[in-house]
């Protein structure tokens, strides 16, 4: 059909359900006084009942030009850039680009209704776009709790930010949020209602404020068991790690937090399943309201019978003798039925432990990476079953290649003589175990990063790669401050990667001389005229670059007088100084987490009128040996999971009053005499 100079549009419209923002609507959840809310008001009239273009074949069009109708605060060149829409291009219609458009322009969320039309004119055409804006959200608020609480929970929990737009999807977020916060607090019975008004300054802004009746707080009264004959309730509900009811013990968690309590179910069916009760589950639990701040639990248990181990096969294993397994696992015919300790002694499921002995560990600390073990169960009366358990032992892998990624600061020589995994060798999980814990302690790299990456590339063949991600591991601190009509500093530095060896290098100064992993440490303090001190240390992990043996040097200088102020003159002083040498080595025996430490020091102290030594005038002396035994297996040096540490030390100095030839019983033995040189131990 064809128009000369008659009005032919074509609409294409795409409408999302958004909530009308008006004070009017008594159904509204919400508190809403006069919300800003332009409506279109420009229209364009149009025969509703006109044809759109569906045939398969478009025609190509001439844009002539482009109206935004509705569009108050937002730019309109900004718009139909973002839109995809340009006066003077060609399109065809029927066509996918009006829909592409709209599309965009949903897509930064700031329109609740979006129409385009066409005013054809031959083979021309005016765009008409039709637009409702959103309501912006200028100010959020929180009533209820604390300024300081408020601010919080904005902040950390809802993370609000300013200029987003208004809908019921962003308000029933964040009152979720917000309730499940506080639920968290114990506030089981919390209610939000929120508050949206026009802002006074801005059109089309509006400020929301959610206010929060956190009410009592709720606890756990009582937790009760039902259908359990083989043990009380107190001892089952000492199985819940998280969850307990309110006693004399305030410092327990009795709160109700849903996650935590789902585990400690799964707690409970583990300790039934360690006592023998392989089919304990539970029936059914139900929590409620005692009054307004209690809750009660009830669990009912189906406790089922007691299981013994008949008989234990042992089914595919050539490596290790049924003997040597059976010794390792500890579980004889007639034990009561223990599926933990089980587990844990075979080494699968989540009783893996990769670094406890386990038979699993006894096949991959062989080069067995491909081994499995499965349990069979087998029920063979009411009360016992028989074990057969299958282990699929496959090829012994060797190690093919080594390597590591991620550093740039520290040298690879420096990490790979850190691997206890190398090439040729065995695959070994207990190395690998022991390579993570020292890289962890070098202190360079980000501790929860740091885990092997394991590519079998045959049968027999395996890739171990390190990938590696550094941090910041130097330190500088500087403190300063005035008090009682003096000035009190301090500055210190400690670098963590310095290359002595490359003191002297050009163009290694990036800002030192990096990559060996040697420590310096400077650090000084002052009060004036009244103290001073002056400390520097030196630590190669690796003397010589050989062995793990390490080299530490050090030594100090202070002193300190009754000058207390600038002006005076000092008439009495306590100086000090002192120097260190100590070896370091990594042991093997009886295991690899031990380390020996000695160090010879000598300290010299000088004295003038000072009352709080000793001696108050005159010169000590000591030269002292230290011998430090350590045992260390803390999975990382900062925010440790597991392990353990002990340290056995001893210092002590000669005995001088051995063959000095005085007489300390002396009365009249000089305090200069007397502690010229200082024994101790």
């Amino acid at each position: 059909m064809k128009y000369s100079k008659i009005l032919f549009v074509v609409i294409v419209m795409m409408v999302v359900a958004a909530a009308e923002l008006k004070a009017q609507v008594a159904s509204s959840r919400y508190t809403i006084g006069e919300v800003a809310n332009n409506e279109i008001s420009d229209t364009v009239d149009f025969d509703r009942s006109a044809p759109i273009l569906t045939e398969s074949d478009g025609k190509l069009y001439y844009i002539r030009h482009i109206n935004l109708h509705g569009v108050k605060y937002l730019n309109h060149d900004i718009l139909k850039s973002s839109a995809g829409l340009q006066e003077g291009d060609s399109i065809y219609l029927p066509s996918k680009f009006i829909s592409n458009a709209m599309q965009r322009l949903w897509a930064p969320r700031y329109f609740s209704n979006i129409q385009i039309g066409a005013t054809i004119e031959g083979d021309s055409l005016d765009l008409e776009v039709f637009l409702k804006e959103r309501a912006r959200i200028l100010k959020w608020d929180i009533e209820g709790v604390s300024k300081s609480k408020a601010k919080d929970l904005m902040e950390e929990v809802l993370k609000l930010r300013r200029n987003t737009e208004l809908s019921d999807y962003v308000i029933d977020k964040n009152i979720k949020l917000i309730k499940e916060h506080f639920s968290e607090k114990g506030y089981r019975t919390c209610e939000v209602d929120v508050s949206i008004t026009n802002d006074t300054v801005y059109e089309q802004c509006v400020n929301v404020t959610f206010n929060v009746d956190r009410g009592p707080k709720v606890k756990v009264g009582a937790i009760n068991f039902e259908g359990t004959e083989a043990f009380d309730d107190k001892r089952l509900r000492r199985t819940f790690k998280k969850t307990h009811q309110k006693s004399i013990l305030f410092f327990q968690n009795q709160k109700l937090l849903e996650e935590e309590y789902e585990n400690d179910k799964d707690l409970l069916l583990d300790f039934y399943n360690s006592r023998g009760y392989r089919n304990a589950t539970i029936l059914k639990d139900s929590v409620y309201y005692i009054d307004d701040k209690t809750l009660g639990i009830d669990i009912a248990v189906s406790e089922g019978n007691k299981y013994y181990i008949r008989n234990i096969n042992w089914v595919g294993n050539s490596v290790y003798t049924t003997e040597q397994l059976e010794n390792m696992f500890g579980v004889q015919s007639g034990d009561v039925y223990d599926k933990k300790s089980m587990h844990k002694r075979l080494g699968i499921g989540k009783e893996m432990n990769p670094e406890e002995m386990s038979i699993s560990s006894l096949y991959n600390n062989n080069g067995y990476l491909m081994s499995q073990i499965e349990p069979a169960e087998i029920v063979v009366g009411p009360d016992s079953l028989d074990l057969e358990i299958r282990i699929y032992e496959g090829k012994p892998f060797t190690v093919n290649e080594v390597g590591i990624s991620g550093n740039i600061r520290v040298d690879d020589e420096v990490i790979r003589r850190e691997l206890y995994v190398r090439p040729g060798e065995l695959y070994n999980r207990a190395l690998l175990m022991q390579t993570m814990r020292t890289l962890m302690s070098m202190g360079h790299f980000d501790e929860q990063a740091i885990m092997p990456d394991i590519q079998p590339v045959s049968d027999e063949l395996v890739n171990i790669n390190w990938p590696l991600q550094e941090k910041a591991s130097d330190q500088f601190n500087i403190a300063g401050g005035w008090g009682s009509g003096t000035f009190v500093g301090s500055i210190g530095v400690t670098l963590n990667n310095l290359s002595m060896r490359n003191f002297f290098k050009k163009g290694a100064w990036r800002p030192y001389p990096s990559g060996q992993n040697q420590r310096l440490s400077i650090s000084g303090q002052t009060n004036g005229t009244y103290y001073k001190a002056l400390s520097l240390s030196f630590t190669d992990p690796w003397l010589g670059g050989r062995r793990p043996n390490s080299f530490t040097i050090s030594g100090y200088i202070s002193e300190q007088n009754d000058a207390y102020y600038v002006w005076q003159n000092a008439t009495m002083y306590y100086r000090s100084m002192g120097l260190f040498v100590g070896l370091g080595k990594r042991l093997q025996w009886p295991d690899p987490y031990f380390t020996f430490y000695g160090e010879l020091g000598y300290q010299r102290y000088g004295l003038r009128g000072w009352k709080s030594f000793i001696l108050s005038d005159g010169n000590a002396n000591t030269l002292s040996l230290k011998l430090v035994l350590q045992r260390s297996s803390v999975d990382a040096p900062f925010f440790s999971r597991s392990g353990s540490e002990f340290t056995l030390s001893l210092q002590a100095t000669p005995p001088f009053s051995l063959w000095d030839g005085k007489n300390y019983a002396d009365p009249n033995l000089t305090d200069q005499d007397r502690y010229r040189w200082i024994e101790f131990h």
